[in-house]
């Protein structure tokens, strides 16, 4: 307390009462996130309902998964998205990889080799026809790698639903069911409302290396849900050198705390979009609608090329852009039989129904991204990029980001609490703000 003995001026009143506010926001967004967290991931997730319908009524869903370089488990996590409890014939797997050298294409052809019953393909963008060949020109596409990979992947997908999963995620066998039900409205807890995009909370695991990257882990894959991932963690050995291992751990001890307790409070208060773009699913028809403006590129995601942070770009305009009549309509299709001797493109549909959610945070899965060897400089390295980046596509954010991490938080709420006579009066708080900060800092 800076005024013991009276009153304090004005304008520190004016800042405390700020400073309080703030507090007490934020305080208000992990408790909403917590208790979500708590509610929808203690316990196992209802089995999907979309892979129970008829055959021909089973959204098809493009699966894309962008892979660069060899990630830890890399061979786990692409794998999982072939062991999805879905129907087979209603997947589309395509791995997209930038050239044929890269040193993570044999993952690739081996996974192909496991799995020769699947609708999968190889993508490999030096090959696009949309970019090179008599065709094709480099810069129909701007510099966004990620794009790059995936354009010929978004451009040949079938069906209208696209699943995007990064290289390094692994996910549960009946993910893919459950996100088609909250994106069609099937979703048991959302009472038949439909969503424009859906996504999973995102969670690092700092893991020993694969032994064998090429190959599936022992034990293999499990087929349940989150609690299957513990063949993942492990004890991991006293690091010999703690500066080349305590990134990985940062990663996950932030991933785990802080950002999992944002990520669901503010999905959960829905005040504005808040994705990291690690497994996202839309309809291909809504983004290619709304993405038409460009002259020089083709709708969908190719929209985005010329900007990095694509997934929240793509969250972003799906968020505040209301659905066109067009997507509507065929939206209300999905999970549904056509119609008996109606028209191609018409089914037996209702009166439409245009009160959809933006975005759906699934419950009950996680992302689960495993990270091995991480060292300290690397994670902050990758830190900063992304702040330089973040800074001009959410500025706001960017900037008072700093102010919900718990030791600013802590030190706004202590000095409001403490600089404030009606707190000291009505809630007896001594005037030792230092004390204050140091109990609520270590309560986070």
């Amino acid at each position: 307390m800076f005024f013991p003995s009276h009153d304090p001026p004005m304008w520190l009143e004016i800042v405390a009462v700020a400073c309080l506010i703030w507090y007490v926001f934020i305080l208000t967004v992990i408790s909403i996130g917590f208790v979500q967290i708590r509610r929808n991931f203690s316990t196992v997730p209802p089995k999907a309902v979309s892979p129970t319908l008829p055959i021909a009524s089973v959204p098809h869903v493009t699966i894309l998964r962008p892979v660069k370089g060899l990630e830890p488990h890399l061979y786990d996590c692409l794998a999982a998205t072939f062991h999805q409890t879905y129907p087979r014939s209603k997947l589309t797997i395509y791995l997209c990889i930038s050239w044929r050298d890269d040193p993570a294409f044999p993952i690739l052809q081996q996974l192909l080799a496991d799995f020769p019953n699947y609708d999968a393909k190889i993508l490999v963008e030096e090959e696009d026809p949309n970019l090179s060949g008599k065709d094709g020109r480099e810069y129909n596409l701007g510099p966004n790698p990620k794009i790059r990979n995936m354009s010929r992947g978004y451009r040949e997908a079938k069906g209208d639903i696209i699943w995007i999963i990064d290289c390094n995620v692994w996910i549960s066998c009946g993910v893919a069911g459950r996100m088609v039900d909250g994106l069609c409205g099937l979703h048991p807890s959302r009472g038949g409302r439909k969503y424009k995009f859906v996504h999973q909370l995102p969670l690092v695991l700092d893991v020993p290396p694969s032994p064998h990257p090429t190959s599936p882990s022992s034990p293999p894959i499990s087929s349940t849900s989150t609690a299957s991932t513990s063949h993942l963690a492990g004890p991991l050995p006293f690091p010999q050198n703690l500066l080349s291992l305590a990134g990985g751990r940062l990663e996950e001890m932030f991933q785990s705390t802080t950002h999992a307790k944002f990520y669901t409070g503010i999905n959960t208060c829905a005040v504005a979009p808040c994705i990291v773009g690690k497994s996202n699913m839309f309809r291909r028809s809504h983004l290619n609608s709304l993405t038409t403006t460009h002259p020089a590129r083709s709708p969908g995601i190719d929209f985005f090329s010329d900007n990095i942070c694509e997934d929240h770009l793509i969250g972003d305009l799906l968020w505040r852009t209301p659905v066109p009549a067009s997507v509507l309509a065929s939206a209300e299709r999905e999970g549904r039989a056509p119609a008996v001797g109606a028209p191609p493109g018409t089914s037996n549909i209702r009166d439409v129904d245009t009160t959809w959610g933006n975005h759906f945070l699934l419950p009950g899965d996680l992302a689960i991204q495993p990270t091995s060897s991480l060292p300290l400089s690397q994670y902050l390295a990758r830190r900063v990029r992304w702040l330089r980046v973040r800074k001009f596509t959410v500025t706001l954010a960017t900037l008072i980001e700093p102010g919900v991490e718990s030791l600013l938080c802590s030190s706004y709420g202590a000095f409001g609490l403490t600089s404030l006579p009606w707190c000291r009066a009505r809630l007896h708080i001594p005037s030792s703000w230092p004390a204050f900060w140091l109990i609520d800092a270590l309560g986070w």
